[in-house]
């Protein structure tokens, strides 16, 4: 098995070092980039924040607004001497926090994404991952299948975080700019939805997606809780809502109810006294969960770049685990951050700041936390970044943490 894993990871280091010397490495996604003639910077801000020409060529299943409709087959991206395929390679050298030991991760993390469309009406997205934390075995954190009827109605069966579908990228970590999650869909606040129940845990569902006029995005869905490949008796509803106000501007609502059925977790412990092993049977009902939010997206363009604001409020709603009772807790998140560009688009400086505030406990227990992030494109598939990460309030009784981390991506 270790053999395995290690060969993986030598495949996607060799697989990325051919893609380096075939594909022009001035691209961010060299499938698409290299198909349209294109910089990043067409479609990204800051890579990988999208724009309103990427939100849309996402949202039309990997199409130009004048290819909607059009036969398109892989023989096309042959063809341009592309595939489309792309790696994304992370090295984190340093990583430190106050409660634990340095790291130095110098292969933190291989990704390969293949993507894009087929025929009038497919499209897809699938991704392999390995990374340190799991010994480089590979996973799949990230797969879709769409069928594209019309811009204002598409059908997507999706493996991964709840709002993949949402094109702005805050509540969801296609777009995340940061080593920390934002805490709007990091926490797991009661509980309830699943053993990993965090709005950006993997969970399988169908949703519905489109434009329903130019400035209407929407989506939902049905599908199983957090953390469960199989999707056994999905019964979650989901649903988003995103007004863009101005070309500049969105107003947003989202959501997701549902339960987690009765059901028994055993685990196994080692007799401090015997040696022998020993079984616990937990029992835990059912389990209702509800959570509802509000967000906003915001961009200032100026002569220097662009400057944007994102943030989200939810309130969380959890039976515990006797089904008795119901937790209620709530977070927020709010960031800022602005893209400096040289006279070609091409983004250099990108400093960020976020503040997440969240609850657990029923309200009891709050969290304050700050990250700071200076992002520097060496090209616009190139960045290394250094963030600091700071829990500036913690309940009593608890340790507060910080944490530093110097990180390295390159995308081709």
């Amino acid at each position: 098995m270790k053999q395995n894993k290690i060969t993986f990871s030598l495949f996607s280091i060799i697989l990325g070092l051919i893609s380096i010397l075939y594909f022009n490495p001035a691209q961010a996604i060299p499938a698409f980039a290299s198909k349209y003639e294109k910089s990043c910077s067409y479609c990204h801000t800051a890579w990988p924040q999208l724009n309103k020409r990427g939100r849309r060529y996402k949202e039309q299943g990997y199409r130009l607004p004048d290819e909607v409709g059009e036969d398109q087959s892989i023989a096309g991206y042959m063809e341009l001497g592309t595939f489309p395929i792309s790696t994304r390679l992370i090295s984190r050298p340093v990583d430190k926090k106050s409660s634990g030991d340095f790291k130095l991760r110098a292969l933190h993390e291989i990704e390969l994404y293949v993507a894009g469309s087929v025929g009038k009406r497919w499209s897809a997205f699938f991704e392999i991952e390995a990374e340190d934390e799991n010994d480089f075995s590979p996973d799949i954190p990230v797969g879709v299948l769409s069928f594209n009827l019309h811009p204002a109605f598409n059908i997507q069966a999706v493996l991964g975080d709840t709002f993949w579908a949402d094109p702005y990228g805050f509540l969801s970590d296609n777009q995340r700019l940061t080593r920390g999650h934002v805490s709007v869909i990091d926490q797991r606040f009661g509980g309830a939805d699943g053993d990993k129940g965090r709005l950006r845990s993997r969970r399988q569902s169908v949703n519905l997606t489109g434009r329903l006029f130019d400035r209407l995005f929407y989506f939902a869905g049905v599908g199983g809780v957090a953390g469960d490949s199989e999707g056994v008796n999905a019964s979650n509803f989901q649903g988003r809502i995103a007004f863009d106000i101005t070309d500049d501007i969105m107003i947003g609502a989202f959501g997701i109810t549902g339960e987690t059925n009765a059901h028994t977790v055993t685990s196994t412990t080692t007799d401090p006294d015997s040696g022998f092993l020993r079984e616990t049977s937990t029992q835990f009902a059912d389990r209702e969960f509800r959570r509802y939010g509000i967000d906003f997206q915001a961009d200032l363009p100026s002569e220097w770049g662009n400057t944007r604001f994102q943030g989200a409020f939810i309130h969380t709603e959890d039976d515990n685990a006797e089904g008795t009772l119901t937790e209620d807790n709530n977070a927020w998140s709010i960031q800022a951050f602005h893209t400096f560009k040289t006279k070609t688009g091409k983004p250099t400086w990108v400093p960020l700041i976020r503040y997440d505030h969240y609850e657990k406990n029923d309200g009891e227990d709050k969290y304050d936390e700050v990250s700071l992030n200076l992002s520097y494109y060496l090209k616009q598939n190139i960045r290394a970044y250094v963030e600091y990460f700071n829990q500036i309030n913690v309940p009593d009784g608890k340790d507060d943490d910080d944490r530093i981390t110097l990180q390295m991506e390159l995308a081709f």
